[in-house]
């Protein structure tokens, strides 16, 4: 049974109540059957108020998709070098987050069968958008099978095409918004039509392009370099994200039916989808936060130890509640362990080595002095260099954005010299040890 919060159940209450005062002075006079009818419209109305406020667990990872989503684009184009990938990143995580939180999210969440069809008018329209935005950050990974994916004809080509369609869309929504109806998981779900069951599989085929263009970046990248780091990073996380999504999106229609359908095979779909699409931004944050922020591993140490410290508040005041509610009275569960909690406060010294030495040992290489930081931030610029110059040319416009960058450090011209120079020589050498046609045929 549902639980009601103040929030929910005042308006009900309210609207039930302005029914009963409207008629309160007429039920008096009316006849009985006259007065039933009208006490079962404020019945109808109670129940309308429940169904209008009725949650859905399966709503929230797609909102936490979202949320995920929009934070990390945010994180990217603040902290990063302005680089194009950047950009097209930060661009294909909102317009994901944005099509799983409208489709698969607050769909699950409306009021009413109106607010459920602009939900999905929003997933479609940024369904529509995601082959194009995938493609072309592909484009932007260093390896050779994703050239022609950076071409500026193919991405002229690759962007009024996604006008198109969406145009096209615009023009025949009826072709790709499916009908509004009841689901056994939520309130509402979109029937979707065969048309849009297509663009599902085609968006899940696309991510196989992204995960080969990952797997090729990280087995070309020179073995030991920020770069090659980044390309597992990238790796890992497109892994999870476009194997998920291939059996998430290409799956139905073909193995089982879309939903709803009635089958547990719904819950693969939706919960698939928003499940890989949160697991893709948590691995990719650490990847990419690793090389763009010198202090992430600092900031990590620091929450770690800080959680560590409220960990140990929050379990002695749970244990204790619990404790004083299964052997004596439960009404002074909360009080003893409030108490209990607060006495914590005489052991926080201890409390706090506690967790510095926990922080010590779940990341022993971290430490907050000058020397860390200063290794951390010439880590930071040759991971840009290398991204940079991973076509063994820089422009004007990448070296003013690496210039920027060693302002923003603090480094000096020289050691950025230096690490710029130690990094063209790695590459000299790796593409020298790399054997060549007529030295693998063996002449």
């Amino acid at each position: 049974m549902m639980r009601w919060t103040a929030g929910q159940f005042l308006p009900a209450m309210i609207r039930a109540q302005g029914v009963v005062i409207g008629y309160s002075g007429r039920l008096r006079r009316s006849e009985p059957s006259k007065s039933a009818s009208r006490l079962h419209l404020v019945s109808q109305v109670c129940v309308a108020d429940t169904r209008a406020v009725n949650w859905h667990l399966i709503a929230i990872p797609g909102v936490l998709a979202l949320v995920f989503s929009w934070c990390l684009a945010a994180v990217v184009l603040a902290t990063g070098p302005g680089l194009r990938r950047d950009r097209l990143l930060a661009l294909l995580l909102v317009v994901e987050g944005t099509a799983w939180a409208t489709g698969s999210g607050f769909l699950y969440l409306a009021q009413s069968p109106e607010t459920a069809r602009y939900l999905q008018a929003i997933f479609v329209g940024m369904l529509l958008m995601m082959p194009a935005c995938s493609l072309a950050f592909a484009g932007t990974l260093p390896t050779p099978l994703m050239a022609p994916l950076r071409s500026q004809a193919v991405l002229a080509l690759m962007a009024l095409l996604t006008i198109a369609a969406e145009i096209l869309y615009i023009s025949h929504p009826d072709r790709l918004i499916g009908a509004i109806v009841p689901a056994w998981y939520a309130t509402w779900d979109a029937d979707l039509p065969a048309l849009t069951v297509g663009v599902f599989n085609f968006v899940g085929l696309v991510g196989l392009v992204t995960l080969a263009g990952a797997l090729s970046a990280w087995r070309r990248s020179p073995r030991g370099s920020w770069e090659r780091r980044q390309a597992r990073a990238f790796t890992v996380a497109f892994c999870a994200h476009d194997l998920g999504m291939f059996c998430a999106l290409v799956l139905p229609g073909h193995v089982f039916p879309p939903p709803p359908s009635g089958n547990l095979s719904d819950l693969f779909v939706i919960l698939g989808s928003n499940f890989t699409s949160i697991a893709f931004v948590l691995l990719l944050s650490y990847g990419i936060l690793k090389v763009q922020l010198f202090d992430v591993d600092l900031r990590i140490k620091r929450g770690i130890r800080r959680s560590t410290v409220a960990a140990v508040f929050v379990a002695s005041f749970l244990i204790v509640e619990q404790l004083v509610q299964s052997y004596f009275a439960g009404q002074f569960g909360v009080l003893l362990g409030a108490m209990a909690a607060g006495l914590m406060l005489f052991f926080l010294g201890h409390i706090r080595h506690f967790a510095e030495r926990f922080a010590n040992g779940v990341m022993p290489d971290v430490s907050p002095t000058p020397e860390y930081v200063a290794y951390r931030k010439l880590e930071v610029y040759r991971a840009a260099f290398e991204g940079l110059y991973a076509d063994a040319v820089v422009s004007d416009k990448e070296r003013a954005t690496l210039d920027r960058l060693r302002i923003k450090l603090a480094i000096q011209p020289a050691d950025a010299l230096a690490i710029e120079a130690e990094v063209r020589s790695e590459r000299e050498l790796a593409n020298f040890a790399q054997p060549g046609p007529a030295t693998a045929t063996g002449a």
